[in-house]
């Protein structure tokens, strides 16, 4: 076997080689995911397409959970993993930092977790309560008597007043 056929051959090899490689991640599956600039460890919980995953962030709640793409997977996750501090958004809602020690000059947020208001949802008004400060003019919250999957982050101008 010489020649071209032998060319082939090492070429058919290779190609095998790196295919096997990248194979597809899988639910279950613990990976490295970006997530405001560092890499955090996670776990697949669901796959949403060829190139999306639902992922938990190991260590978080489930509100934290995110759909992400190829491009944020670092890679599969091997032993024990350092864990990075929490993202800027994580510890403002937690209240490890507030708005001001972000080392910006903006005025405190106008709501604090568990703050009751009432929230505009498509015209009508929605009682609501605040379960994260996400920036001083955006804010995670939750619709009481709805289930957890409509808590959403709303900006300030959806919010009509306290309760």
């Amino acid at each position: 076997m010489y020649g071209w056929d032998r060319r082939l051959l090492v070429l058919a090899m290779l190609s095998m080689g790196l295919g096997a490689c990248k194979r597809p991640y899988r639910v279950g599956e613990y990976v490295l995911v970006e997530w405001e600039g560092a890499e955090y460890p996670a776990y697949i919980v669901e796959r949403k397409g060829s190139t999306r995953y639902r992922v938990h962030f190991d260590g978080y709640d489930s509100r934290w959970d995110q759909d992400v793409g190829l491009d944020r997977i670092r890679g599969r996750a091997v032993g024990p993993v350092r864990q990075p501090p929490p993202p800027q958004k994580v510890r403002i809602a937690s209240g490890q930092v507030t708005p001001n020690e972000k080392g910006s000059a903006s005025p405190p947020a106008p709501y604090n977790v568990g703050d009751k208001i009432k929230v505009r949802w498509r015209g009508s008004p929605y009682a609501a309560t605040v379960i994260g400060v996400v920036s001083n003019d955006r804010f995670l919250v939750h619709y009481e008597g709805h289930e957890d999957a409509w808590d959403e982050t709303v900006p300030v101008d959806r919010i009509i007043s306290r309760r």
